[in-house]
């Protein structure tokens, strides 16, 4: 993770001695295992990773970090103290429990794509925004931010790589999804 998120307008501003609290909403699909995985990889000063996901997975154990856990429901108290919550979950499931995580003041990183249109949210490609040379500066308040769908990254990548050598007057891209997109 960058070091530039400690520095995000978060609600819970001063986390635990430098730690913060983390919520993965779809915590047992593909995309909420990775997450876990790449804040356990990358060092994530967390003092609490909650694992929720919908009723059909409740109590299902996972490892996360050198410990092992149960899969908690989506309930508002989940988000009482939470600073980041991570939608990897369908959108159904995000849309219907956003507005509660926002009114507990977790920052929400959405990565199911279900918010980009809602007021305030704010859609982020980090790598095309370096590419491009805009500054990073991560801001998680007020609205969600919301994760560039990966084709898009890489779509965009490639139209600025090309931009630089040539002039573009026009793009088409025919894209297909993965099944595992869906579950």
């Amino acid at each position: 993770m960058n070091s530039n998120l400690k520095s995000a307008g978060v609600a819970h501003a001063e986390p635990a001695r430098g730690f913060y609290r983390v919520a993965i909403v779809g915590a047992t699909s593909l995309k909420g295992k990775e997450i876990a995985e790449v804040l356990d990889e990358r060092n994530f000063p967390s003092s609490e990773v909650k694992l929720l996901d919908d009723d059909e997975s409740l109590g299902q154990l996972e490892a996360l970090k050198d410990e092992i856990t149960f899969i908690q429901g989506v309930r508002a108290e989940q988000f009482e103290h939470v600073d980041f919550t991570f939608f990897a979950s369908d959108a159904d499931c995000t849309r219907k429990n956003w507005k509660q995580v926002q009114k507990s003041g977790s920052a929400i990183v959405d990565l199911s794509y279900a918010l980009e249109d809602e007021s305030g949210a704010v859609v982020r490609a980090p790598w095309v925004e370096r590419q491009l040379g805009h500054v990073f500066t991560p801001e998680l308040q007020p609205g969600p931010a919301v994760a560039a769908h990966p084709i898009s990254v890489v779509l965009a990548l490639l139209l600025v790589r090309i931009q630089a050598a040539m002039s573009v007057r026009r793009a088409v891209a025919t894209v297909f999804e993965p099944a595992s997109e869906h579950g």
